[in-house]
């Protein structure tokens, strides 16, 4: 019979960083979440390459930058497109966070239901023993 109580460390691996991929997902998955709610806060975002990429895929129109509103009606307008723009821009970045999170997700569970299946494996190979050789 095998040694029982020897766990290869490549399972054990697995499992560990499927958990950790997992953890970081949803802590990452819940960030994104939060920020989304709050107007302008981003700008302090440890994620600022994503920012970026948010930034540009959601441009604001140009002529909004020129026009100078000349009564209330002119005024409410402006206001409303950088609001939506505001809204875009914040779907934008919501996501570009959630295919992160789902994709380290994704990955973190295929690690661990690689992980899971070769501590298994292992585990019964243990028990039964070596296969028996044919001559």
């Amino acid at each position: 019979m095998g040694d029982t109580s020897a766990r290869p460390g490549i399972s054990r691996r697995s499992l560990l960083t499927g958990v950790v991929l997992v953890a970081v997902a949803t802590g990452y998955g819940i960030f994104a979440g939060r920020q989304f709610g709050r107007r302008g806060s981003d700008t302090h975002a440890f994620d600022q390459p994503l920012v970026r990429a948010a930034h540009a895929m959601t441009p604001m129109p140009r002529h909004l930058g020129t026009i100078t509103p000349e009564n209330t009606r002119e005024l409410y307008l402006v206001t409303v497109i950088s609001d939506q723009q505001d809204v875009t821009f914040g779907l934008t970045l919501l996501i570009l966070r959630a295919i992160i999170v789902l994709t380290l997700g994704g990955l973190g569970m295929v690690m661990l239901t690689a992980g899971s299946t070769e501590w298994e494996i292992r585990s019964e190979t243990a028990l039964r023993g070596p296969a028996p050789e044919f001559d």
